[in-house]
């Protein structure tokens, strides 16, 4: 029989084994040819036709809201929010806001819902920029493309759930080329902040749209098995590099642990980029609203 402290010692070195190969961790990369096969999930047909309509105007108390309607992708048709700031001056820079799943538009307009979202909006209004946001496939005013239910979660509808992040950017997307024809918008200066799920599809649209010129990206999931490659973030992140980047997290995130944010931010290759790291879970705090809008003021208003 071995001796006691034999036995341990070596449960001791399995242990910080165990640790350092988890601290370590390295995050899942294609390489670019895979890379190149992936972004051809992300393009359309920009022939076909926007078919805007506008179905409700508002007044709020820092900006214009429209409330437009437009094709997406597979005949679908986006409810979204559109809105200009009281301060400033045309053409506005502009921040697309991407929420997390379970999100939906009206989120962006409530200062007491999970992503704070009324307190970014008024912050971003007040210095200047105009907002859009979209309700995501199957979110909110879309709940009929899901059956009225729930959005599918990841870890139970894996590839449903891929799906309709995809198809998500590729109608943020589409909103862009919206936007490109508003006199009132400065398409040279756009930004796109996004949580969570909003997280993966601002990390995939940075890499692959050139017309975002700065991005912030918050709390975003790690998922970490093959069926989420195509929208990952470790996917996208080494290839985002003509634009500025915020990443922040929480560092009781269950999403992924502290050493994990940290890889991930180090694979972002363009120099003008930055890491916070807040003392919260899977949630957003209050003072991320100010931090957000001196990211965009400071790149966005030159």
């Amino acid at each position: 029989m071995k001796p006691l402290y034999f036995v341990s010692l070596c449960w001791a070195l399995s242990a910080m084994l165990c640790m350092a190969q988890k601290s370590q961790a390295t995050l899942p990369l294609v390489n670019a040819d895979t890379y190149k096969a992936i972004a051809q999930f992300y393009e359309y047909d920009r022939a076909i036709s926007l078919d805007v309509q506008t179905v409700l105007r508002d007044n709020l108390p820092d900006g214009h809201l429209e409330k437009i309607v437009f094709t997406g992708v597979n005949n679908s048709r986006v409810p979204a929010h559109f809105i200009t700031p009281k301060m400033g001056k045309t053409p506005y820079p502009i921040v697309f806001l991407v929420d997390g799943i379970y999100g939906s538009k009206e989120r962006w307009l409530k200062d007491d819902s999970w992503l704070k979202g009324g307190l970014v909006t008024k912050s971003l209004l007040q210095a200047g920029f105009a907002v859009m946001v979209l309700d995501a496939v199957y979110h909110g005013e879309r709940a009929a493309e899901n059956n009225f239910v729930l959005p599918p979660a990841p870890s139970e509808y894996p590839y449903k759930a891929r799906h309709m992040m995809i198809q998500t950017a590729i109608e943020y997307r589409r909103a862009m080329d919206y936007v490109a024809n508003r006199s009132d918008v400065d398409t040279a200066r756009i930004g796109m902040l996004g949580l969570s799920m909003g997280g993966l599809i601002t990390f995939a649209l940075t890499s692959l749209e050139p017309r975002i010129h700065t991005a912030v990206a918050g709390l975003t999931p790690l998922f970490k098995k093959s069926m989420f490659q195509a929208c990952e973030s470790s996917t996208f992140a080494s290839r985002i590099k003509n634009c500025s980047f915020l990443l922040f997290a929480g560092s009781k995130d269950n999403f992924y642990t502290p050493d994990e944010a940290r890889q991930l931010y180090d694979l972002i290759t363009t120099p003008n980029k930055e890491f916070v790291m807040y003392e919260t879970a899977h949630e957003p705090p209050v003072e991320y609203a100010a931090k957000v809008t001196a990211w965009f003021k400071q790149y966005l208003l030159k």
